[in-house]
């Protein structure tokens, strides 16, 4: 009697790329580790949600579509470039303050105004309910 089991993919194709089959892992975040030259054994402390035979699965099916998931992944980034940009120009165009004032002093700058603010809601709290 023989018996059959049933094999399960470890990467799906779907309409965004390829995935880890089960995860909101795409091969592309996977990806990122992998050229930064990261150990699997760190790639897996970062992506928890990954066991062994997912994260092999994935250089699998990097290295047997090794010009697709390289077009794939430069796009990706290519795209996450241009959001970025795009981004960073709407927050200096909506920010009260200059793009190249330090991030500390824009810090600064907000924890004051919020304290201002808290102080105008108190006082004007106090003069419509005196004790």
């Amino acid at each position: 009697m023989s018996t059959m089991t049933a094999v399960i993919p470890l990467i799906e194709e779907t309409p965004r790329g390829p995935y880890v089959a089960g995860t909101r892992i795409s091969i592309y975040a996977v990806m990122d580790y992998i050229k930064a030259n990261r150990s699997k054994e760190y790639i897996l402390e970062k992506l928890p949600i990954l066991n062994l035979a997912q994260l092999d699965a994935v250089y699998d099916y990097i290295e047997q579509h090794k010009e697709e998931v390289e077009r794939g992944y430069e796009a990706m980034v290519r795209r996450c470039a241009e959001l970025e940009a795009r981004y960073r120009k709407v927050q200096a165009e909506h920010s009260p303050f200059p793009p190249e004032m330090p991030l500390e002093e824009r810090t600064r700058l907000m924890i004051q105004k919020l304290e201002q603010l808290k102080q105008a809601a108190r006082q004007n709290h106090d003069s419509h309910n005196p004790a």
